[in-house]
């Protein structure tokens, strides 16, 4: 059965990886990214900067009225390095914002269509970086939070 799905981070990485997996799969992928130049992307390739609240939401209406989504792979991330001793606090509050929002924005954008068709799926990337690695204390404390949604979710779904 062919679905569609959104990614975020879509561009490189795991997210390209992931959409090119789909596409070859069948699937109908909508990727978003800072930048939609690439004309290779295994489908439709948006151009958004996802720390922009108001600028995310108009593209999202905008995907949600033109798509039917099945999923969501929730895999920007944004990291700063942060060492113990200089962890600067707006660059912490900058950090949890910019990982968080971006999926809880996407989601709560694409859930109403997905429950009103009674099927849908939504994918949380976060990193072992949880675990504990040098010098990314305010990223780490994103990710382990992203994982929190994720358990939450899960339960509230």
């Amino acid at each position: 059965m062919k679905r569609t799905f959104l990614i975020t981070g879509a561009s490189k990485g795991i997210g390209r990886a992931l959409s090119e997996r789909l596409a070859r799969d069948g699937h109908n992928v909508v990727g978003l990214a800072r930048s939609s130049g690439d004309t290779t992307f295994p489908g439709t390739l948006v151009s958004v900067d996802l720390t922009d609240r108001e600028g995310t939401q108009a593209v999202l209406s905008d995907l949600d009225a033109r798509f039917e989504f099945d999923g969501v792979v929730n895999n920007v991330g944004f990291v700063q390095l942060s060492p113990l001793g200089s962890i600067d606090l707006d660059g912490l509050d900058r950090a949890m914002r910019d990982n968080l929002a971006p999926a809880v924005q996407t989601v709560q954008t694409l859930l109403p269509g997905m429950r009103k068709r009674g099927w849908g799926r939504i994918v949380n990337l976060s990193s072992l970086v949880v675990l504990g690695v040098a010098q990314r204390s305010t990223y780490a404390a994103a990710k382990a939070a992203m994982i929190s949604l994720t358990r939450t979710w899960a339960l509230e779904l």
